[in-house]
């Protein structure tokens, strides 16, 4: 049969010379946030990532390097009816080796369970682990992950009480992978979800933004890889070195009225970091922000001081501050237009940075396990912590953002509820965050109640405004404002694609004409069939030959489909470590058995250029887990 020729008219041709490809990457990550709300002592925003083979868990987001996860195991060893850690879900790692997705790895060490700066986690040692996760619809292949099966918080009162939600780890500085040593041949690393996502060119940088929002009233989380949204950010902003959870300088905590009437006989007081504590200087207190911890973990004489000015009482049990909710100067100021500042020293150690968080997300409620009825409370803890830090609590109301690769971070005001769509901006390798020019005060307007001074006379209760705050819109396009060259690169491939499909519209229409003559005897077009793709099975990733350390050529593992080698992102490391590559690969099933770290030996997470994970003392250089749980003091405690 004679072959079918067709022409088309030069004046389509000369499209096709300018719809050229045009080469982007695909842009910031957006996180997934769960429906619900978690936690005995918010509630707060979570979070939700798949495991393996479709293990949804609700994480809160805010952990250098593993990520902390509670597994199925856990609600065995407490006595919790019912087990509170099952709203969040549950890692089965058990299921995960069925699964073939999940494995030890053969990494031996282990971490201490304190994952938390702001609260003192007592129990077993965690056990590591790696498997996939889907991170907003992306796919990281062996994440870095520790598992808690006996793990507890402990407070005041010596009992331990069961935790409730694991932390999601966010990166860490300089680092793509986490790298493990051990005694029997190369180091084993494993995947950093954003550095993951940068060096297979998902993302333009290793960095993250993060708003968590608040569930009352209700903020909606914000959270990317690789961007971050400018309506997020408002006034100035502090910029660090190094660790997001490093010590920083508060330099003041205090109270002040934003609008309305006072609920107190001052508008503004200042010095109570240092209020009855000599020890504080002018210099400030080192504290540090951590987003796995709820509250703000200070020095009692700054809670007591702030406590003086609220309608309060200590609750020596918890090592917290319960709101007398019978006070009439309870829902004036709750409600009011009122804020708790702290106040930063910033780069020039002379320049003042202040974040608000109003006295609406400042009435908190403690739920079973730790209390028996639902009681609203102050969120200032006395300890016992590892170090002073802002958790949750603070950032309700803050901004935090990093870009690991130029080993920076930043902190700065989030918005109130009155959130605008999202601008989200593509980071760079070297790029740093700007603030948006949104005004504050009006992000909080019909949020909080503006007191009328017949309102501070009167005993009555003032009420909260009726919550109507919407959700802001969820962006399907292009990164907006600040778009980096990769992102503006996008926008021509969009238009490139659409143009694209207007000529093989047209062509389409030429074609059919000149065939409508052809024989009916023709076969027809064959159905698609998975088998006879070439391409399915495992995903290979193309390399960016513009990455650090990498070069233009692969190397294929032999016996295995479209499996690569990656070199390490640093020229000190002598081994090639499979990096980005199936699990069925990098990890054999057989004899990847759970193995206990003999007691004899110490396993320290290194770097890739051989230096020990900040943040992790080797087993032997700190606590060492008891048989059974013993209060903090080294009494007998009881575990709830």
């Amino acid at each position: 049969m004679a072959s079918l020729t067709f022409s088309l008219p030069i004046s389509l041709l000369s499209y096709l010379a300018i719809f050229r490809p045009v080469r982007a990457a695909n842009g910031p990550v957006a996180a997934t946030w769960s429906d619900s709300t978690f936690g005995p002592d918010g509630p707060w925003p979570a979070i939700e990532v798949t495991l393996g083979n479709e293990q949804k868990i609700s994480l809160y987001p805010g952990r250098e390097f593993q990520t902390f996860l509670l597994t199925s195991d856990y609600c065995n060893h407490n006595t919790s009816i019912p087990c509170y850690a099952n709203q969040a879900g549950l890692y089965n790692d058990a299921q995960s080796q069925v699964d073939t997705t999940g494995s030890t790895g053969s990494i031996q060490f282990q971490s201490n369970p304190d994952y938390m700066l702001g609260v003192d986690v007592r129990g077993e040692m965690t056990k590591s682990w790696i498997d996939t996760v889907d991170f907003g619809g992306a796919t990281i292949d062996n994440v870095s992950l520790a598992l808690l099966d006996q793990s507890y918080m402990a407070y005041p009162d010596g009992q331990w009480y069961p935790l409730t939600v694991g932390c999601l780890g966010i990166g860490a500085p300089d680092t793509v992978n986490q790298s493990f040593s051990n005694s029997f041949g190369p180091a084993i690393n494993a995947s950093l979800i954003p550095g993951y996502l940068w060096s297979h060119s998902t993302t333009a940088s290793n960095s993250f933004g993060m708003h968590i929002g608040s569930a009352n009233p209700r903020m909606p989380g914000s959270f990317y890889f690789g961007g971050y949204d400018q309506n997020r950010i408002v006034g100035d902003i502090l910029s660090f070195r190094d660790d997001y959870t490093k010590s920083i300088t508060l330099k003041d905590v205090g109270i002040k009225v934003v609008d309305g009437s006072s609920p107190w006989e001052f508008e503004s007081l200042g010095g109570l970091l240092s209020s009855g504590n000599d020890s504080i200087t002018s210099g400030g207190l080192q504290v540090s922000v951590d987003g796995c911890s709820p509250y703000l973990s200070l020095p009692k004489s700054t809670c007591d001081a702030i406590a003086k000015n609220l309608p309060v009482d200590y609750n020596q049990e918890s090592g917290l501050y319960f709101w007398k909710t019978d006070d009439p100067k309870y829902t004036q100021i709750v409600n009011s237009a009122s804020v708790l500042e702290f106040v930063f020293i910033g780069d020039s150690n002379t320049k003042n940075v202040t974040i608000s968080v109003p006295f609406r997300h400042l009435n908190l409620t403690l739920t079973a396990p730790l209390i028996d009825k639902p009681t609203q409370y102050f969120p200032c803890y006395t300890g016992p912590f590892k170090s002073y830090t802002l958790g949750r609590a603070f950032l309700q109301d803050a901004f935090v953002g990093a870009n690991w690769g130029a080993k920076s971070w930043w902190l700065a005001q989030a918005p109130g509820p009155n959130i605008p769509s999202p601008s989200v901006v593509e980071l760079g390798d070297s790029d740093s965050v700007k603030a948006s020019s949104n005004d504050w005060k009006e992000s909080w307007s019909g949020s909080w109640t503006a007191l009328k001074p017949e309102d501070v006379a009167s005993s009555a209760s003032v009420s909260a405004p009726s919550e109507t705050i919407s959700e802001p819109a969820e962006v399907t396009g292009s990164p907006s404002a600040g778009l980096s060259t990769g992102a503006q690169a996008g926008i021509g491939v969009g238009v490139g694609i659409a143009g694209l499909a207007i000529i093989g519209a047209i062509a389409f229409f030429f074609l059919r004409r000149r065939k409508a003559g052809a024989s009916d005897a023709a076969n027809p077009n064959t159905a698609y069939n998975a088998n006879n793709n070439t391409e399915q099975g495992y995903y290979a990733p193309v390399k960016n030959p513009s990455s650090p350390g990498m070069t233009d050529a692969s190397t294929v593992i032999s016996g295995q489909p479209n499996a690569m080698m990656y070199p390490q992102q640093y020229p000190q490391q002598q081994y090639l470590q499979p990096y980005g590559q199936p699990y069925s690969t990098e990890l054999p099933a057989v004899g990847n058995t759970p193995t206990e770290l003999p007691g004899s030996a110490i396993y320290d997470p290194q770097l890739l250029d051989g230096t020990q994970v900040q943040g992790h003392a080797s087993p032997q250089q700190s606590f060492v887990p008891p048989h059974s749980p013993h209060s903090p003091n080294g009494q007998p405690g009881h575990v709830i």
